[in-house]
């Protein structure tokens, strides 16, 4: 990151070249008085506008307790490499006191897992995690009230340990989680919550445990959207046009209809080669004949700035407080610089890939989202079909970083799988993935 002004006038400092970060920050700590720092956000996704907590207030959304006494979280956030895999299941343990190897977690199924607006913003803790902890204490306090009317001990006097509920002064009258649910939902609920458990009682949230799906990743037993393999599925490859907005003028798919057991498949805006090795639907697609005009947009690495403050949306205000002309008054020294960073893709290690099928008019498409519900909406008004009738699977995801919350993909997967009867994989080329991104 480089400073590209001057400093105000009146300031005894100086740059007269582009200076580093770390070289600005230390000239800066050398001056007395506070820093006032002046600066434009644009955030899609600002806290103030998203509607974060609809969550499901009942905690069964969330939680299952087998007869044996296992506990299965259930969440629509993804892990793509973050750890929300182990730290959502510290959460559960803490707040339900249980062993937390006892707590498996289902992450990203849209028939399974409560909504969620999706993975991002680095919410997953701070937003969904007290609602996490809340659902698991109301459960805690359930079982109290369960356990106290099998035991025949008021509630006030029993406590829970493990997974089990005993009485304080008799622990040999104790009945386990598992023997009070019998697997199934707990229809009582609670209007006073028990209180979180402060973290100087913490024994489990903030201690290090081995995530949950190190042993698959390192083993290479892990299975992302481009590992899941169907009867009968196809690879797709689709045609691109080299720049975007670029008309399709010419085509001629002769070349890959000559090829055997390539499926070709041409559907308004959607050109694409199918075939049931992915080499090979590769190798048709280079045999498409076509033509496009391209825009002459003028916008190059140089350009991309000024490109970009004119064709984006209207900023919205996220806070706003302060007074900057009375920190201007108040300071000793004014700066005013311009900073930029490089235009960069997100390039996640895994590129984008999803696999759809269609069984009796049910869409089920497996996809390395951020957003399974958001795609569940979008793939339910691509196909036009009722969003019941879409289940969106999210296997692990190789690296995300908010690039994943548009799926295409998934959408050209959705649509091809319906045009040949078939599963139809579509994985982005790392081309693709810098097109998109």
């Amino acid at each position: 990151m480089k400073t590209t002004g001057l400093m105000h006038d009146s300031s005894p400092f100086r740059f007269s070249q582009p200076v580093d970060r770390r070289e600005f920050l230390k000239t800066m700590g050398v001056l007395s008085g506070g820093l006032f720092v002046f600066f434009t956000v644009g955030n899609r996704f600002a806290a103030a506008q998203m509607p974060f907590m609809n969550y499901p207030t009942d905690f069964n959304a969330y939680l299952r307790i087998a007869a044996d006494g296992s506990v299965t979280c259930f969440t629509g956030k993804i892990d793509m490499g973050q750890g929300t895999i182990t730290s959502l299941p510290q959460i559960v343990a803490e707040e339900l006191k249980v062993a937390y190897e006892s707590v498996n977690i289902v992450m990203g199924d849209t028939d399974l897992c409560p909504w969620d607006l999706g993975t991002f913003g680095s919410l997953n803790i701070r937003v969904f995690g007290p609602v996490l902890r809340k659902a698991a204490r109301e459960a805690r306090g359930v079982l109290k009230d369960l356990a106290s009317e099998k035991l025949g001990c008021p509630a006030d006097q029993l406590l829970t340990e493990n997974g089990t509920v005993f009485e304080k002064n008799r622990p040999e009258n104790k009945v386990t989680y598992g023997e009070l649910t019998r697997g199934k939902i707990v229809e009582r609920h609670l209007e006073d919550i028990p209180p979180e458990t402060p973290p100087e009682e913490f024994t489990i949230m903030g201690k290090p445990y081995l995530h949950q799906d190190a042993r698959d990743k390192v083993t290479g037993r892990a299975k992302y959207a481009g590992d899941i393999r169907l009867p009968g599925m196809l690879y797709a490859a689709i045609l691109r046009p080299p720049a975007h907005g670029a008309v399709l003028k010419h085509l001629d798919v002769s070349g890959a209809e000559n090829m055997e057991g390539v499926t070709v498949v041409h559907d308004g805006d959607l050109v694409a080669v199918l075939h049931e090795l992915p080499d090979q639907a590769a190798r048709a697609l280079e045999k498409i004949d076509a033509r496009f005009d391209e825009p002459q947009t003028g916008t190059d690495n140089d350009t991309i700035y000024d490109h970009l403050l004119k064709t984006v949306p209207d900023p919205r205000v996220v806070s706003q407080s302060g007074d900057i002309q009375e920190g201007r008054r108040l300071s000793r020294h004014f700066f005013e610089e311009t900073y930029r960073i490089g235009y960069l893709a997100h390039s996640p290690i895994e590129t984008h890939t999803a696999l759809a099928k269609l069984d009796n008019g049910r869409i089920t498409v497996w996809s390395t989202t951020q957003a399974p519900f958001t795609l569940k909406d979008s793939v339910a008004e691509t196909m036009g079909v009722s969003p019941e009738n879409v289940r969106i699977i999210t296997p692990f995801v190789g690296g995300g970083f908010g690039g994943k919350t548009s799926n295409r993909e998934a959408l050209e997967a959705a649509r091809l799988a319906r045009l040949t009867g078939r599963p139809v994989q579509v994985c982005f080329d790392r081309a693709e993935v810098f097109f998109y991104d």
